[in-house]
């Protein structure tokens, strides 16, 4: 009888360390936690375009990013400078001083590559991953291909624009609560391409 009560308590044991034990969070949970740190539309953005009309000073000394625009419609010079053309409205998103090319980015390829050993773990943390995933642009528009427009942003290329981008970050979950978070202060999501204004 003492050896079934040894094994029973074992049971028990067992089962206690397994139920306070963290789990590896779910495909949909990463996906969930993740949507409000990647929801971004990509942009081609500068201070150029944070008002219309861009007047005629500023134009003739950023030719070099005015010329591909006007040559693909966005824009259009006036008695007052350049305009926005009803094509060119059509794109541009006031809050980001450019014109976007996609409105959104897909989450896959989500994996958990690694956990956090508990005695590593924050006070305030029950358990904490490494997570690998890809983004890639819903869609983009073939205007941003133009290799004017390319060439004329800073440090840009079609691959940037187009091809999925692989990250990794960390995501926890904190004592008392079963919501997944980031946490991961190293991690940014900062799509688009920018054009330099001269002055």
């Amino acid at each position: 009888m003492p050896t079934l009560q040894r094994l029973l308590t074992l049971v028990t044991l067992s089962a206690l360390i397994t139920a306070c034990g963290q789990s590896a969070p779910l495909e949909s949970e990463i996906s969930k936690t993740l949507a409000d740190s990647i929801s971004r539309k990509g942009c081609a953005t500068s201070t150029l375009f944070k008002t219309f009309p861009i007047p005629p000073s500023l134009a003739s000394s950023n030719g070099a990013i005015t010329r591909p625009f006007e040559d693909i419609g966005f824009i259009a010079q006036s008695t007052d400078g350049y305009q926005l053309t009803e094509k060119g409205q059509a794109e541009y998103d006031a809050e980001r001083s450019g014109f976007c090319y996609t409105d959104s980015y897909q989450i896959s390829d989500i994996e958990v590559t690694g956990e956090e050993a508990e005695g590593d773990l924050p006070p305030a943390l029950s358990g904490a991953w490494t997570v690998s995933f890809t983004l890639a642009p819903a869609s983009v528009d073939e205007w941003v291909k133009n290799p004017a427009i390319i060439e004329a942003a800073s440090r840009a290329s079609l691959e940037k624009i187009v091809e999925p981008q692989s990250f990794n970050v960390r995501v926890a979950r904190e004592k008392g609560k079963d919501e997944l978070i980031v946490a991961d202060p190293r991690f940014s999501f900062s799509p688009g391409i920018h054009f330099n204004m001269g002055w």
